[in-house]
């Protein structure tokens, strides 16, 4: 729900397993759906007409199944009533539930899923085993159909940086996430205003500005070393403005020489400075993520790693008037590949549509409903985060946090990247941050960190 990398998934070997426990109900599946569901087109769409790009049968039933997490389900409400607004004889049956594998997965094996899955959570079904079964409808029509709001701009043409990036598997677009979120450290705006103390835009000067920090009392950084991984996306970050996209995929693909490479090393090197000094608050080490949001929402702390949701996370926690903002890595050589104002971000809160749903064409009309700027706007009021649509306008009580990510990202543009390792390999990407946590106790070099990090993803290609 949050964008954070949870609990590793079921693997694909898990899931095959569960299905050879249902062969006949998969081979009755294949003549007649349980409950009376007719089986699914030959194709995912009916004949377009104009305002109907995917030919919906207007008295086709939709079932939707959403994850009931910490976006709720309030905005899935705007989306329905838009689908209704074009389809009024359509029965739209729409349920939540935390169990998403528990409760779909047999109706996948079945040949009986709901028309638009949001497979989120701890408990999604793996994509590894959803990819390679072919499970899933391919989503390319939906980026080529003119959007909801404006008819004559695709679908495509809405999408912020990186969404068709992270929904692409196996060379197909095959999970639409509708929410955006951007990753790093934050700092409060009025801290600084009250010090004195302008945001850098060299390294040098970023320096200059965590002594005096400490000077002033308040440790430059803090960190949850209950979780490590939370520094991996201002370290990836660092990594992205020196070396840009190249390394950063590299590193992603798990390639080799992808943390010894040179410019990525150069970037560690940088960020070293700060356990090297004592910039990182006593007892980081021992910090869940909230305790670390909490020093620093206390002022105890300048920097704090996360993304997006932390603002809200921390909720009534967060002092009136702190205006949280998110950070940009400083430039750090003259040779850097991105600009200040590069910026890691990522989509999440993925849909799809099962390839064997009966309404296919049913559920990619509901995603572009979904799309729609009004209801991208709604969930960007409920959800409190970004939208993948770029054209949803904030609400205009949005907190200020949300307010810096959307002026983030509009500086930043195109110089956008993401950090993908977390999904293909969780259990590397934990194993890496452990000795992130390490670097940040002063325990390892940069050096050290990079030839581990390598060591460890050599391992994990093998």
């Amino acid at each position: 729900m949050n964008d954070r990398p949870s609990q590793p998934s079921p693997t694909r070997r898990s899931v095959l397993a569960f299905m050879t426990l249902a062969p006949v109900a998969g081979a009755l599946a294949a003549c007649a759906t349980p409950g009376g569901r007719q089986a699914p087109a030959a194709t995912p769409t009916g004949r377009a007409v104009a305002g109907n790009p995917f030919g919906v049968a207007s008295d086709a039933p939709v079932e939707i199944v959403v994850f009931d997490g910490g976006y709720g389900q309030t905005y899935i409400k705007r989306p329905i009533e838009l689908y209704r607004s074009k389809h009024p004889k359509a029965d739209i049956k729409q349920s939540a539930t935390q169990q998403i594998q528990q409760s779909l997965q047999p109706r996948f094996v079945a040949k009986n899923p709901p028309d638009v899955v949001n497979n989120s959570g701890s408990n999604a079904i793996d994509y590894g085993a959803l990819v390679g079964d072919k499970a899933l409808l391919p989503l390319a029509p939906l980026l080529a159909a003119p959007s909801w709001s404006a008819p004559d701009v695709t679908v495509a043409d809405t999408l912020r940086p990186g969404v068709v990036e992270v929904g692409t598997h196996g060379g197909e677009f095959l999970v639409l996430n509708i929410s955006y979120g951007a990753y790093g450290a934050w700092h409060s705006s009025s801290l600084f205003k009250e010090k004195g103390w302008t945001y850098p835009q060299t390294w040098d000067a970023y320096l200059d500005l965590c002594e005096k920090m400490a000077t002033a009392g308040i440790a430059p950084w803090v960190y949850p070393g209950q979780f490590p991984y939370y520094m991996f996306w201002w370290l990836a970050s660092m990594i992205y403005k020196v070396a840009g996209k190249e390394v950063v995929e590299k590193i992603n693909n798990m390639e080799k020489d992808a943390w010894t490479d040179e410019r990525a090393v150069a970037a560690l090197k940088a960020f070293e400075a700060v356990p090297a000094n004592g910039w990182v608050l006593k007892g980081s080490s021992g910090l869940n993520h909230t305790d670390a949001q909490m020093q620093f929402l206390q002022g105890k702390a300048g920097f704090v790693p996360g993304g997006s949701w932390l603002e809200k996370e921390m909720g009534d926690s967060v002092p009136a008037g702190f205006d949280m903002s998110i950070c940009r890595v400083p430039s750090i050589t003259t040779a850097d590949d991105r600009p200040f104002g590069a910026l890691c971000a990522k989509a999440g809160e993925p849909y799809v549509i099962p390839r064997d749903a009966a309404n296919t064409a049913g559920g990619l009309e509901f995603l572009r409903a979904m799309l729609a700027d009004d209801s991208a706007a709604g969930f960007i009021a409920q959800a409190g985060t970004l939208s993948a649509n770029r054209r949803a306008e904030l609400p205009g009580d949005a907190k200020h946090g949300l307010a810096s990510i959307n002026a983030a990202l509009a500086e930043a543009g195109d110089n956008v990247f993401g950090v993908k390792l977390d999904t293909r390999n969780s259990r590397l990407w934990n194993d890496i941050a452990k000795v992130m946590g390490r670097f940040m106790n002063g325990d390892v070099k940069a050096a050290q960190l990079a030839t581990e990090a390598q060591r460890l993803t050599d391992a994990a290609r093998r």
